[in-house]
C-alpha cells in the first residue's frame, strides 16, 4: 500500500500514482515514510538509435543517512560506464561521515545493461538526466532531507550527466518544475568536457567543481580546462581541481596496479559540437557517433592514494560551501 494518502501528495506525485500505482507497480512515489536502503525509481529510457522510441523505465536507488534526526543536505551519486562499483559504496559512507544523505543511483541494471564502456550497449546521457531529476524529486519527500540543499557527485560517464544537469537548457528539458535545480555538481574525471553546447552561458547558477588527474588519457584534462574557462568567462561558479600525475579512476583502490583496457571507447580526440536543432556533429561536421574518425579505443585506469585522499578533503570543502544553509 502507499504510505501517504493521495489527497496529501503533490500533483506530480499524484500523476505518478495514477500512471504507475504504488511501489509494487514499478517504483516508489514518496519517501515520506523515512525509508533507507534500496528502492525502485520510475524514470524514462530515451532512444539510443533512430528506430527506437522513448519508453518508461525503472532504476534503483540506494539511500544511506548520517546519524541523527535533523534534516541534512543530500547528494545523488552517479556511477561511471562500469555501473555501480564498490568504490561508490565507500564514497556514500564518506558522504555520510561528512553529514550528508547519499543516494547511489544504478542506471544500468534495471535497463538490462552491465556496462557501456566498450560500446556494445548504450544508455545515453538523456536517460540518466531523467534518472537524476526523478531521484531528486523523491529525495525531496524524505523527512530527513533538506530539499533546498541537494547536490550531485558523479564519475566519468556520470560526470557527463552532471555537467549537462548544471545547464539550464537540460533542466528545462528534464525537470518538471516542482523543485529548484541541484545547487552543487561535483564531477570526477568527467566524459563530456569535449562537447560544446549551443548556449553554454545558459547555466543554472549551481556551483560546479571538476576533479581531474593530469595523466588521464581517457577523459583528457585539456578539454575540461577549456570547459571551465569558457564558463568562467561568463561569470559561472565553476572550477577544476587538478591532481598531478593521476590517471582515470584515481579514487578506485581496485586499480592499485594501473591497468590498460584496450577495448573501451575513447572520445578524448574529438571535439563535439551541438547544432541549433539539438543534434551533435564531430570534427568533420558529420553527425557524431561511435564510428566518427576521431574515436579511438583503449585507456588506462590507475589508483593514486595521494590524489584520492586529497580529493576527499577537496570534495568536503566544496560541498561544505555549496550545500551550506542559506
Amino acid at each position: 500500500m502507499c504510505k501517504v494518502p493521495p489527497a496529501r501528495l503533490p500533483s506530480v506525485v499524484l500523476a505518478l500514482v495514477v500512471l504507475a500505482g504504488c511501489a509494487t507497480s514499478g517504483g516508489v512515489v514518496t519517501l515520506a515514510d523515512g525509508r533507507t536502503g534500496s528502492f525502485p525509481i520510475l524514470t524514462r529510457t530515451l532512444p539510443t538509435r533512430p528506430e527506437m522510441v522513448e519508453q518508461p523505465g525503472t532504476i534503483t536507488g540506494d539511500l544511506t543517512l548520517p546519524a541523527g534526526r535533523d534534516r541534512v543536505p543530500a547528494v545523488i551519486v552517479l556511477h561511471s560506464c562500469t555501473g555501480v562499483t564498490p568504490n561508490l559504496t565507500e564514497w556514500a559512507r564518506e558522504l555520510n561521515r561528512m553529514g550528508y544523505a547519499a543516494l547511489v543511483l544504478d542506471s544500468f541494471t534495471g535497463r538490462g545493461v552491465k556496462e557501456i564502456c566498450t560500446g556494445h550497449a548504450s544508455v545515453n546521457p538523456g536517460s540518466r538526466l531523467a534518472d537524476l531529476f526523478r531521484a531528486q524529486e523523491l529525495l525531496a519527500t524524505h523527512p530527513r532531507v533538506d530539499p533546498q540543499r541537494i547536490g550531485v557527485l558523479a564519475f566519468s560517464h556520470g560526470g557527463w550527466v552532471a555537467l549537462w544537469a548544471s545547464q539550464a537548457w537540460y533542466q528545462r528539458r528534464f525537470m518538471r518544475g516542482t523543485l529548484a535545480a541541484p545547487v552543487a555538481f561535483a564531477a570526477f574525471y568527467p566524459v563530456g568536457c569535449n562537447v560544446r553546447l549551443v548556449d553554454e552561458a545558459d547555466g543554472s547558477g549551481g556551483a560546479v567543481r571538476i576533479f581531474h588527474g593530469t595523466a588521464d588519457d581517457w577523459t583528457t584534462i585539456d578539454h575540461c580546462r577549456e570547459w571551465v574557462a569558457r564558463r568562467r568567462a561568463t561569470g559561472k561558479n565553476v572550477s577544476i581541481v587538478e591532481y598531478e600525475g593521476a590517471r582515470h579512476g584515481f579514487d578506485v583502490p581496485f586499480y592499485a596496479r594501473p591497468q590498460r583496457f584496450p577495448d573501451v571507447v575513447n572520445s578524448s580526440g574529438c571535439t563535439i559540437t551541438q547544432q541549433p536543432d539539438g543534434t551533435f556533429v564531430d570534427d568533420t561536421g558529420k553527425p557524431f557517433s561511435g564510428a566518427s574518425p576521431c574515436m579511438t579505443r583503449g585507456a588506462w585506469m590507475g589508483y593514486d592514494a595521494r590524489a584520492h585522499r586529497q580529493s576527499v578533503s577537496d570534495l568536503q570543502a566544496f560541498f561544505k560551501e555549496a550545500l551550506a544553509r542559506r
